[in-house]
């Protein structure tokens, strides 16, 4: 069974935990006339929050891979009194990848630098169960981090109702599905 679980850790080239930017093509909106204003058309750049460019180039060179992250609120630099939430790599440069069907292979994957050896140059491998304290580790963190945003969007309503423009931005949001709030202001 321990060798169906080989783990083995892969360094990084650095920014390659960043999320992976991808480009989404938007209509643009015709004149009153009916005339098509510019090309018709614009590519906007936007951010995969849920996957990094490592992760993506190892998923689609085929390797089963696991990289620890933490969620944070990151300030919306639109709104200011709200804030996004961003996944960050908890083992910054490092990434575990799953029995791998060759070590070259995986040396030659876009975003990784090489494979962590130990003293006598053989792939580091890593235990089975340190990988599930990760992942323990990583779960109390996303649920001590759900509980703080539901405290943090309970004070935003409370003190929306005092401000009529935060009011209607809450509303707003709320609609789309993508409120979030920084839990240690509002917190108080």
């Amino acid at each position: 069974m321990a060798e169906q679980y080989a783990w083995y850790v892969v360094k990084t080239v650095p920014g390659a935990q960043k999320p992976q930017r991808e480009y989404t093509v938007e209509t643009t909106p015709r004149k009153d006339d009916g005339a098509l204003r510019g090309k018709g058309y614009r590519i906007v750049p936007s951010l995969n929050p849920n996957q990094s460019a490592v992760e993506r180039s190892l998923s689609i060179a085929g390797f089963v891979h696991y990289m620890p992250a933490e969620k944070r609120l990151i300030r919306d630099r639109r709104h200011t009194d709200l804030w996004k939430v961003r996944r960050f790599a908890l083992l910054v440069g490092y990434v575990f990848v799953l029995n791998p069907r060759s070590f070259e292979d995986l040396a030659d994957v876009p975003g990784v630098a090489g494979v962590v050896s130990n003293a006598d140059g053989n792939p580091f491998r890593v235990n089975l169960l340190d990988i599930l304290t990760l992942r323990r580790a990583e779960s109390a963190c996303e649920l001590e981090f759900d509980h703080r945003s539901q405290m943090a969007r309970r004070n935003l309503r409370k003190n929306a109702k005092a401000d009529p423009r935060l009011q209607m931005l809450v509303k707003k949001l709320d609609i789309a599905g993508t409120l979030t709030v920084n839990f240690e202001t509002l917190a108080a």
